[in-house]
């Protein structure tokens, strides 16, 4: 026997002679697996998203925490994740990443692949891998990060054993029934503007603060999202001789999301473009039907008569993909560049947006029904629309139109462009001016008047002109421009002449006379008004009657007859008690009867008129009519020493008026001092 070796081994012990053998096997050491990527200079932002990773983790306590990171492509879901991995407090042992690709990756690729950055043989079994993979967690602290994951369910069995042990899932699409199995969910959101100048200040340098202006526009055309934001810092990089206004001028014009390329590839449109084609067909329908929605905002409703049926789990499919953001009333909105993406697929049928109109125009006269007297004049022509019982009451369509005002003005402006008239003349006349009789919102009635009257005299219809002429009176008297209200409210008069049409003429003449009382014409005023009253007397209007008669009140009071006036305010008030679903009139009479228990001196009984008047206005949430009884409750309320209290109801109506800009803001709020 001899004691010779021949061939290659990798491991041999030859000696002449042993006594006892012992044989000591050292385990294999694990590597320290590090494969995240560090964090990046000149990160931005998402101070808000690292917050909630981190509380994650921590309230996980015993547990592994488990995190799903979801947001459209080019959000920026792996940058905050690696960012937050490089700043976290939380010390962990082994840090793995794999980006999938979006590809259905199996469970036993992920294994494989961690094994291997651990240092450890894979086995050959799927089961006995897995095994080795819960035995080696639950004696370390591992972060797993799987990036671009189709499906996470399929990766939950993943969760590493220790209770230091974390799971990031990082996907485009939501997975909100996931929180039932332990899951955080985190939406990436878009980038605030300040953030969105930081980052463009990467590019622009100090072209950022030569041009601050210009930076936050470009971070609105952007979108906030920040692989555009990249993109467009870089274009600022490349070209340090261009002003930031330049960019801004080609990203204003025409095919915008063509303009985000990379290497010639137009990245953020070949995004929103996969993540469409991968959805079903009726989703990817609803999405180009929504390209039609004028407004900001749509709820599930709205979008039920755009599509003609039920789309409600076709809304949520596409949050989830997250092609639609959700506010928190339940409604959804585009972010903006997925809007210009939708708006490109739309087509030209006008179907979709004809059916949205209607339904607004609708809604908009069920509305305006439950807020404001139903037998007011009203010259819509809406009534054969409402075939059902008013879906509102007074609150909830007072609501329903705060809410919807935006889009209310986009849906009129869409419609007029389409030269759809008599919807265009509804919408002025029916929720628009409910809604500028509980707030004033002048920026948005004024422009939209201006359309109703131009569609009226595109139809020739010489009622709604006269009319809707007659509702921009008011807004240019409440404006303070009495010579343009004062031309406005003649050819109001002329128009319901020659359509003798006597109602609408009554209108006329009553808003003219509020024109002459404002500018101190008393006579003239009360002339006007009694024409108008007695031409509703003839046609048995009785609450445009009493409306008349507290015009006429406030005039007499107005020239020094405050007996005369309150005895035709009582007349008025006795008239209205047989209109009780009119809840406005009664207050602005008796703000007019405490004007003129202030003229006789009596300033107890005006506070008193005045306080429920107030309660009055309070309760029906009109913001706007509390300005004059409490500019008027101010002078009471010191005459009687109560000087604290005057001071307080005097903030108040200047507050009101500072926030519709209303030009009587700067008289009040000199008295203040």
């Amino acid at each position: 026997m001899g004691n010779e070796n021949h061939g290659d081994v990798e491991q041999l012990v030859q000696a002449g002679s042993i006594g006892q053998v012992h044989l000591h096997q050292r385990a294999p050491v694990a590597l320290r697996a590090e494969e995240l990527q560090p964090g990046q200079r000149g990160f931005v932002d998402r101070e808000a998203e690292r917050a909630e990773l981190d509380a994650a983790v921590q309230r996980s306590g015993d547990y592994p925490a488990c995190v799903l990171v979801t947001g459209p492509r080019g959000a920026g879901k792996t940058a905050l994740v690696r960012q937050w991995m490089h700043e976290s407090p939380q010390v962990f042992e082994h840090r793995v990443y794999l980006d999938l690709r979006d590809r259905e990756a199996s469970e036993r690729e992920v294994v494989s692949h961690c094994l291997h950055a651990f240092g450890l043989d894979v086995p050959a079994s799927a089961d006995a891998a897995q095994g080795r993979f819960r035995s080696f967690t639950r004696e370390h602290d591992v972060a797993l990060v799987l990036d671009n994951v189709v499906e996470p369910r399929t990766f939950l069995p993943l969760l590493p054993g220790s209770a230091g042990g974390l799971l990031v899932l990082v996907a485009r699409r939501q997975r909100p029934e996931l929180a039932v199995e332990g899951v955080v969910p985190l939406g990436v959101r878009r980038l605030d503007p300040e953030s969105g100048v930081a980052l463009l200040r990467t590019g622009a340098g100090e072209r950022v603060d030569a041009e601050p202006e210009q930076a936050r526009r470009l971070v609105e055309l952007c979108g906030g999202l920040p692989i555009a934001l990249r993109i467009t810092a870089g274009r600022l990089a490349k070209r340090p001789g261009w002003p930031l206004a330049r960019i801004v001028a080609e990203l204003e014009g025409a095919r915008r999301l063509e303009k985000f390329t990379e290497d010639g590839v137009p990245v953020v449109l070949e995004a929103f473009d996969q993540v469409l084609a991968e959805l079903p067909a009726e989703q990817r329908e609803l999405y180009r039907l929504l390209g039609h929605v004028p407004g900001p905002t749509f709820a599930p409703e709205a979008v039920a008569a755009l599509a003609a049926s039920d789309a409600e789990d076709a809304l949520h499919d596409l949050h989830e993909a997250n092609l639609l953001e959700r506010t928190d009333r339940d409604e959804y909105r585009f972010h903006d560049l997925v809007r210009l993406h939708a708006e490109r697929l739309r087509g030209e049928d006008d179907g979709a947006l004809r059916r949205l109109v209607d339904w607004y125009r609708m809604r908009g006269a069920y509305a305006d029904r439950a807020v404001l007297e139903p037998d007011r004049l009203r010259i819509g022509q809406d009534d054969a629309l409402l075939t059902e019982p008013n879906p509102f009451d007074h609150d909830a369509a007072r609501e329903w139109l705060e809410r919807e005002r935006v889009n209310l003005v986009h849906v009129l402006a869409a419609a007029a462009e389409r030269e759809w008239d008599r919807a265009v003349i509804s919408l002025c006349d029916g929720p628009l001016w409910t809604l500028h009789q509980q707030h004033k919102h002048y920026a948005d009635v004024v422009p939209a008047l201006e359309l109703g009257i131009a569609a009226a005299e595109r139809c020739g219809d010489l009622v709604a002109e006269s009319r809707l002429r007659t509702l921009r009176t008011q807004l240019l008297l409440e404006l303070r421009d009495f010579d343009a209200a004062q031309r406005s409210g003649e050819r109001a008069r002329a128009l319901a002449e020659e359509a003798g049409h006597r109602r609408v003429l009554a209108s006329a003449l009553e808003f003219l006379g509020k024109v002459r009382s404002a500018l101190e014409d008393w006579d003239g005023a009360l002339a006007l008004l009694a024409r108008s009253r007695e031409i509703n007397l003839e046609l048995g209007k009785f609450r445009a009657v009493a409306l008349q008669e507290y015009l006429m009140g406030r005039a007499l009071v107005g020239r020094g007859e405050p007996r005369s006036g309150l005895e035709v305010l009582d007349t008025a008030m006795a008239r209205l008690r047989d209109f009780p679903n009119d809840r406005r009139t009664p207050d602005r009479v008796r703000v007019v009867a405490a004007r003129a228990h202030q003229a006789l001196g009596r300033h107890a009984e005006a506070v008193a008129e005045l306080r429920v008047a107030e309660t009055g206005i309070r309760a029906r949430g009109a913001s706007h009519d509390l300005a004059e009884p409490l500019e008027l409750l101010a002078d009471s309320l010191a005459r009687t020493g109560d000087e604290a209290a005057a001071r307080e109801a005097l903030a108040e109506a200047v507050r009101i008026l500072e926030a519709e800009h209303h030009p009587d803001a700067s008289r009040l709020r000199a008295r203040l001092g």
